[in-house]
């Protein structure tokens, strides 16, 4: 079992690549680009940003590359994912019309759920049985070290050649994961007859997608990642704006964010490994608590030395949520069709990163302040609570 071992934290080591590659060009690196485009080619800043709207792609393709990834199973899926990545970055050099960047920021999209948001589950939950939590967090810890990386790099590449070689680049850097998705990735450990007799085989156990979908639990889990995952686009996008707004300048405020990004990794890491002793939706209900006690700081402790407090308490909140909510997947409805029913999941919950990012803006031009969306996010935020403590798995997958 010691070779299992060490190949499947070579599969995490993988992952964590893909992770850090997708998230980091795909998230972080984008609005260093703009300025780029809009000199080059004239657009506006709400055409450019436009683009972004069409994130919700992923959820459809969800739909399509989680059934597949369940049957034809993690790799051949994995790869395709990533020609179409790293082929909408290599031909964005020649584009020269808004809907050529339109069109190419699609099939991004199209491709990150197969890449980051779907094997990463089942793969972790195969390989690591008994330290599912730890080997998660490290695994998505690569989303917050791509943040760090790619907002740093972005720039300077830029100025050292230009934005065309640049999204060049990131495509190539996309292709060179082919060869390893192809060593590394083997969708289960090879294990002996008698220890398959002597151990429950966790990953053949679990409920299909249609019959997730009649439960309670499920209907339960939507509502609280709902919730949940309003932090995602309406929270951390107007940390700079807020800070900047009380007072404190932009180059404190970005550096902020970036102290945050990097608690995210710690929190994806520890909060992992709690879910290992603790059950995962406990655990997700602590990371709430925890925001909504960051989010208090910011609107009702000034500029002074306590506002910054909030930077650990919701770094560490914040980002453990990534690494919480594959794993509460699997314990709700098991590992055999992961992939079919996280697809799913992520199609409902995507409402929340629509929605939330201008019902905030529309709250900052009412109000001049952020402090009354927080306090409406925070109201939301015990609601998803409640809908945790609800959400009771559909059946005995995993134990702590």
């Amino acid at each position: 079992m010691n070779l299992n071992l060490h190949q499947g934290w070579f599969i995490a080591f993988v992952l964590f690549l893909c992770f850090t590659i997708t998230v980091g060009v795909l998230q972080y690196s984008f609005g260093v680009f703009v300025t780029p485009l809009e000199t080059a080619f004239g657009w506006t800043r709400t055409e450019i940003n436009g683009s972004v709207a069409l994130f919700s792609f992923t959820g459809i393709a969800g739909l399509v590359a989680g059934p597949l990834l369940d049957k034809y199973g993690s790799k051949p899926v994995m790869v395709f994912s990533v020609v179409l990545l790293g082929m909408s970055f290599v031909f964005r050099p020649f584009i020269t019309e808004l809907w050529h960047y339109y069109f190419l920021s699609l099939v991004s999209y199209a491709g990150m759920p197969g890449v980051v948001m779907l094997p990463v589950g089942k793969l972790i939950g195969m390989w690591f049985p008994d330290t599912r939590g730890r080997a998660m967090g490290f695994t998505t810890a690569g989303a917050n070290f791509g943040g760090f990386i790619f907002s740093n790099i972005t720039d300077p590449l830029i100025e050292w050649s230009n934005w065309q070689n640049t999204f060049l680049i990131y495509g190539i850097m996309f292709l060179c994961l082919i060869p390893l998705i192809l060593i590394a990735i083997k969708d289960s450990p090879s294990v002996d007859i008698s220890e398959i007799e002597n151990e429950s085989n966790d990953q053949n156990s679990g409920l299909s997608a249609k019959e997730a979908l009649k439960t309670k639990t499920f209907f339960y889990l939507i509502i609280a990642l709902l919730f949940a995952s309003v932090a995602y686009q309406s929270v951390l996008t107007q940390v700079v704006p807020h800070l900047e707004n009380i007072g404190i300048s932009r180059t404190t405020a970005g550096a902020a964010l970036g102290v945050i990004a990097i608690f995210g990794m710690v929190g994806k890491v520890l909060l992992g490994y709690m879910s290992e002793f603790i059950p995962s939706r406990y655990v997700f209900i602590g990371a709430l608590l925890a925001q909504i006690l960051a989010m208090m700081i910011m609107i009702f402790a000034g500029t002074g030395w306590l506002l910054w407090t909030f930077v650990p308490i919701y770094g560490i909140a914040f980002g453990g949520m990534g690494s919480l909510i594959p794993l509460i997947v699997q314990d709700s409805f098991g590992l055999k069709n992961f992939a079919s029913i996280f697809g799913l999941v992520n199609f409902f919950i995507l409402p929340a990163a629509l929605l939330g990012p201008p019902l905030v803006g529309i709250s900052f031009d009412a109000t001049g302040s952020y402090s009354t969306a927080f306090i409406w996010i925070s109201l939301g935020f015990l609601l998803g609570c409640w809908a945790f403590i609800m959400a009771k798995p559909a059946g005995n997958f995993f134990s702590n």
